[in-house]
């Protein structure tokens, strides 16, 4: 994602004849192996993507995180101009487009974009507006998520942090078994620890219950037999070496 510093406020008067590609978006997913979501759209996901929770590093806040792909840097949802999966998520969807301040009023927010990524046309892709200077319907269901996205990042932080509360993160490494014998180990993934979720006293886990937290953690704990499917969707692309088996192992403490 661009820096709130680098975007640049997209206004009709100046951005009329702007048109987005939807290809050169799917050209920087394609590169990425991790998709952020947010805690509404778990449920969804669940249907085709592997979920887990990360950190980029250590100082930073939990993220959930759906995995498409097993090797750094790609992406096994991407195929011919066209995404491969059931669910597509938010962040794919409002891309290259992110909430900014407004520059006339810092108490109120607008749609900025990155002038310098390599995803918009003056005479191609999906048109910003229409008519006299009105929003089409494209950036029309653009700003509708991106105004959704601010209430669902504040649910998703707030469930982020009664996870953590309950300790109820686990941290698990996913081993990738290829053909002869090599093996890629995917770290950093947490997802939900189960025993310590069965647990949990009664007071514990009715306040997840009251929260709309029970399906959200259900369904990062389903998701996990999507890998699976990765497996499948990688050798039957015949790109590299076939893997013979995925498994998981506990992540071993570094204190």
């Amino acid at each position: 994602m661009a820096k709130l510093t680098e975007l640049t406020e997209l206004t009709a008067a100046q951005h009329n004849q702007l048109r987005v590609l939807p290809k050169k978006v799917l050209d920087v997913v394609k590169t990425q192996h991790l998709l952020n979501l947010r805690v509404n759209e778990l449920g969804l996901a669940a249907t085709c993507l592997p979920m887990f929770i990360t950190r980029v590093d250590q100082t930073q806040s939990w993220v959930l995180s759906a995995v498409a792909g097993l090797e750094k840097g790609k992406n096994l949802f991407v195929g011919d101009e066209h995404w491969e999966a059931i669910y597509q998520p938010s962040s794919m969807q409002t891309y290259p487009f992110h909430l900014m301040k407004s520059p006339k009023d810092d108490k109120k927010l607008t749609i900025g974009f990155d002038q310098s990524v390599d995803a918009f046309s003056e005479h191609e892709g999906e048109p910003l507006f229409e008519g006299a200077n009105k929003a089409s319907l494209y950036l029309s269901r653009i700003s509708a998520l991106l105004e959704a996205n601010i209430k669902n990042d504040i649910q998703t932080f707030e469930f982020m942090q009664r996870l953590e509360e309950l300790n109820l993160l686990k941290e698990i490494s996913v081993l990738v078994e290829y053909e002869g014998g090599t093996v890629n180990t995917l770290r950093g993934l947490n997802t939900i620890d189960e025993d310590t979720l069965q647990a949990l006293s009664l007071e514990d886990f009715d306040s997840l219950r009251s929260k709309g937290y029970l399906a959200p953690i259900y369904a990062l704990l389903f998701s996990v037999f999507q890998l699976n499917s990765l497996m499948q969707k990688h050798n039957s692309r015949g790109e590299g070496i076939p893997i013979t088996q995925i498994q998981f192992e506990v992540a071993k403490s570094t204190t």
